[in-house]
């Protein structure tokens, strides 16, 4: 296939996804977010590096957010919030962090490719990005429906553009534009 091709095909599986959300699931998450005093974001691989950028977005609107693992990344308590981004839902590590949240008393928003993963079922609120690729199908899928492209690619674009849409409905409901986040951006570049 052609550039022209891959392009087309990325984004009319990164569209797909999207229109496969919840109506109402993105609101609810903005509002959980904003009632946590503090957000936590954990994924592994590419979807960890996504949330960094979700990380540092909510941080220019000015609220309270920590990658875990980071050194500096304080302890999870009860009202903290963790967004948890893994395609296939299944992730061992992914999902024992997640209870280890929620045994400390904080809530868990699942970003992931399967309502009936494991992840989506121990969380408080699943935002689900229906997408066929191999990370995110079932052990019994059907192998010939999976995306086009690269193991997870589908799934971490779908999820990278729904948190930048997450983003911008924090900033608009926070009415910080971007003077005023630029004001947070980081200066030692």
């Amino acid at each position: 296939m052609q550039f022209s091709e891959w392009m087309q095909c990325v984004l009319s599986e990164t569209t797909a996804a999207l229109e496969g959300v919840q109506e109402g699931d993105a609101e609810k998450a903005v509002a959980m977010i904003l009632s946590a005093p503090r957000v936590f974001v954990l994924g592994l691989g590419r979807s960890g590096l996504i949330l960094r950028m979700f990380a540092m977005r909510l941080m220019q609107i000015g609220l309270r957010a920590y990658v875990v693992g980071d050194a500096t990344t304080p302890a999870i308590g009860a009202g903290d919030l963790l967004i948890v981004l893994s395609g296939s839902g299944r992730t061992e590590t992914v999902l024992l962090l997640a209870r280890k949240a929620k045994d400390y008393g904080a809530r868990v928003l699942a970003i992931t490719g399967r309502s009936e993963a494991p992840l989506a079922q121990l969380a408080d609120m699943r935002l689900v990005l229906p997408v066929s690729s191999p990370k995110a199908a079932s052990p019994e899928g059907d192998r010939a429906a999976y995306s086009r492209l690269p193991l997870a690619d589908a799934f971490e674009q779908a999820a990278s553009i729904c948190l930048i849409c997450i983003g911008a409905m924090l900033a608009a409901q926070c009415g910080q534009d971007n003077a005023a986040m630029m004001q947070r951006h980081a200066n030692l570049e």
